[in-house]
C-alpha cells in the first residue's frame, strides 16, 4: 500500500518546499478560521441561545410558594376558627339582634327557648334558639336572612312549617338557631352551666332590649 502513496506524498513535498513558512502559518490560520466558523460558532450560538430561553422561563415562572410546618398551619387554622366564632361573655347581643332583625320582617316573637351546651372536643360554647313563629312565607324567609347575615356564626339548623288550611296566607313556623361562640375567659360561669329557659316574650317589640338584658344576667 505504501509504494503506492509514495508519488501522491512526494509530490505533496515539493508543493510545500515552494511556499514559505508564513505562507504555510496564514493557510494554517485561514483554515481554522473557517473551521471555527463553520463548525464551532454554530454550536455555541445554540448554546447560548438555550441558555437564554431557559433564563426567561425561570423569571416567568411563579415564585415557590412557602412550605408551612403542619404544626403551624393547623395552628393558624384553629386561630381563625375562633376568630370567627362569637363572644359568650355578650350574648345579650345576639338576643337584641334578634328582635332587631324581626322587627325589620315585620314577624312578632311571642316566645323563645334558649339552650346553652358547651362542646368539650371543639372547646367552644353553642347557644341554641328555638322560636315559634307565625307569618307569611316571605316575612320568615326575610327574618332568616337577616339575622343569618348580622350574626355569621349563627346557623338555621331546623325550620318546620305548618298551615291550618290552603286558603289562609299565615304559616306557623318552628325556628331553631344555634350561635357558635368562643368561651368567655374572663367569665366566671360558662353558657352550659346554666339550664334550658323557656322565655315568654310581650307582643310589643319595645321590650326586646329588657329581655335581651334580663338574659344577659341569667
Amino acid at each position: 500500500m505504501l509504494p503506492k502513496f509514495a508519488p501522491a506524498l512526494l509530490r505533496l513535498r515539493l508543493a510545500l518546499t515552494q511556499f514559505s513558512v508564513g505562507t504555510l502559518l496564514a493557510g494554517a490560520l485561514l483554515l481554522g478560521a473557517a473551521l471555527l466558523w463553520l463548525v464551532i460558532l454554530p454550536g455555541i450560538s445554540t448554546r447560548v441561545d438555550e441558555d437564554v430561553r431557559a433564563v426567561a422561563r425561570a423569571r416567568s415562572a411563579p415564585l415557590p410558594k412557602a412550605v408551612v410546618p403542619a404544626q403551624a398551619l393547623a395552628a393558624e387554622r384553629l386561630a381563625a376558627f375562633y376568630a370567627a366564632l362569637g363572644d359568650a361573655g355578650h350574648t345579650e347581643q345576639v338576643v337584641t339582634q334578634l328582635f332587631d332583625a324581626a322587627a325589620k320582617a315585620g314577624v312578632e316573637l311571642e316566645k323563645a327557648e334558649y339552650k346553652p351546651a358547651h362542646d368539650a372536643a371543639g372547646r367552644f360554647e353553642t347557644y341554641t334558639i328555638i322560636l315559634p313563629v307565625k307569618g307569611d312565607y316571605a316575612r320568615l324567609r326575610r327574618f332568616c336572612e337577616t339575622f343569618l347575615l348580622t350574626v355569621p356564626y349563627a346557623a338555621l339548623d331546623n325550620m318546620r312549617f305548618k298551615r291550618n288550611s290552603a286558603n289562609e296566607q299565615a304559616i306557623e313556623a318552628s325556628l331553631q338557631f344555634t350561635v357558635f361562640l368562643r368561651p368567655d375567659v374572663a367569665g366566671a360561669v360558662p353558657l352550659s352551666a346554666a339550664a334550658s329557659t323557656s322565655v315568654a316574650i310581650p307582643a310589643s317589640a319595645s321590650v326586646a332590649p329588657d329581655v335581651a338584658a334580663d338574659r344577659a344576667q341569667r
